[in-house]
């Protein structure tokens, strides 16, 4: 039978209309189907932790000596949460000059919380306990511990703060005999204030300026000015300082200075006046 000429074009344009039928539902299949789901983002942990350890070559706090000169080691471990609080703990090695009858150990464990003012500005209010394992003495038929707690209350602005500490507890560092009397006296009310700025002088290097003023409660020969300059260089986790710092104590009972500290031998130490600093850090 023959066939007419055009009946291959009209099965050609048949296939053509049948192809692109079958491509436009297949597209629509695919647009219709949904896209994969995005991953979940990591929840944000609501508390952080930080911490370091230090050689130091002199434990200086509030420019007295606890460590007789003599370099030690220390550590911290801080645990911060989102809301403001914050729980830390502060190790170091001590003087038993410093400390009579201890195992030669400081442990701080401290707390408190920070209410933020702006991107750069806190309000800091805490708590924290000095504790010296075994350390005590014998004084006016009494045991006197070393133990101290103080309440803090600072603002922090950038580089600069401002804090004041009051003791609580009833002995200031076991500060309990007065010197000219012999008369066992509370120093629980013991103040201190500071003020610090820590400017970046360039990336990594930053300069640290200290001042502070303690008053010893009932102890007043005790009182002195301290204060610090100093410069710390930081990288890679890692940080060196060091520091020209000064205290003013300069009291004395028969010509010996007060704040000497007195080893079992009966030697001792100006643990005050002018000293330099030297701190290596590593921070995790």
């Amino acid at each position: 039978m023959m066939i007419a000429a055009s009946t291959f074009p009209l099965k050609q344009r048949a296939a053509a209309v049948l192809l692109a039928t079958l491509a436009a539902l297949s597209g629509a299949a695919s647009a219709a189907d949904p896209a994969p789901a995005a991953a979940a983002p990591t929840p944000a942990l609501d508390w952080t932790n930080s911490g370091n350890v230090s050689l130091v070559s002199d434990y200086l706090f509030r420019g007295v000596s606890q460590s007789q000169g003599k370099p030690t080691a220390q550590a911290t471990l801080d645990f911060v949460h989102v809301s403001g609080f914050y729980l830390g703990l502060f190790g170091s090695g001590v003087s038993h000059a410093a400390y009579n009858n201890g195992g030669g150990a400081e442990i701080d464990v401290y707390g408190g919380y920070r209410h933020t003012l702006n991107d750069s500005s806190n309000i800091d209010a805490g708590l924290v306990t000095y504790w010296y394992p075994g350390a005590h003495y014998a004084a006016g038929g009494e045991d006197i511990k070393y133990h101290t707690q103080d309440a803090k209350l600072g603002v922090n602005v950038g580089s600069f703060n401002a804090y004041g500490w009051v003791t609580l507890s009833k002995r200031w560092f076991g500060f309990a005999v007065d010197p000219y009397s012999g008369k066992l006296v509370d120093t629980r009310g013991t103040l201190y204030g500071e003020v610090n700025w820590n400017p970046e002088l360039a990336p990594g290097l930053t300069l640290n300026l200290h001042a502070g003023k303690q008053n010893v409660r009932n102890l007043a020969a005790f009182n002195y000015v301290d204060a610090k300059v100093g410069v710390t260089k930081t990288w890679d986790g890692w940080a060196v300082a060091a520091a020209a710092v000064y205290n003013s104590g300069d009291a004395s009972k028969n010509g010996t200075p007060l704040w000497t500290f007195f080893d079992a031998d009966g030697s001792g130490r100006n643990v005050v006046k002018t000293r330099l600093q030297v701190v290596a850090t590593r921070n995790f």
